[in-house]
């Protein structure tokens, strides 16, 4: 499986008051992949990537990453980072998504992805919020296939809310 990050134009419309404005938009897509985990990657891991982590501004990437090379050094157990789209639930193994807003619902189910793609996944979005912005320009990264039975189902399984905040996955 393979990230791909790129660049995307949007036009917004011209109307009675203002000029047609277009934007150049940052994105990323799974592929090399079958189409429900494209679903979850690109709903749940992607999407956060984008609301949750735009910019670094106030350090979010660094704090974050810092945290996951702790877990991954067995210093700390566990990491959550609250974030505008997402509450990441960090763990030795996985990282859980929940919807910031909505929380646990039908529409947002927990979903969850190996702590190695989606460590993977922060690295590539913070070299690729470098790059110019440029319809030309794109970048991918590849996932390890080694640990894809560490993947949810999608669409996720409901599960109780005391269920889903327990993150011991030894």
């Amino acid at each position: 499986m393979k990230i791909r990050y790129f660049f995307y134009e949007l036009s917004s419309p011209a109307n009675e008051v203002r000029s047609a404005v277009t934007y150049i938009l940052r994105s990323a897509h799974l592929f090399d992949a079958p189409n429900l985990l494209q679903s979850a990657y690109s709903k749940y891991l992607f999407s956060s990537l984008d609301s949750d982590f735009s910019e670094n501004i106030h350090g979010e990437f660094d704090k974050v990453l810092q945290e996951v090379d702790r877990i991954e050094r067995l210093e700390i157990n566990s990491y959550v980072f609250e974030g505008q789209g997402f509450i990441h639930e960090i763990n030795k193994k996985s990282v859980l998504f929940e919807h910031a807003i909505f929380g646990v619902c039908s529409h947002w189910p927990i979903w969850s992805c190996p702590l190695s793609h989606y460590k993977i996944a922060m690295q590539g979005w913070v070299k690729f919020l470098d790059f110019p912005k440029s319809l030309d320009r794109e970048m991918i990264v590849d996932l390890p296939e080694s640990d894809m039975a560490q993947i949810a189902l999608f669409p996720p399984i409901m599960i109780a809310r005391e269920e889903s905040l327990d993150l011991k996955h030894d």
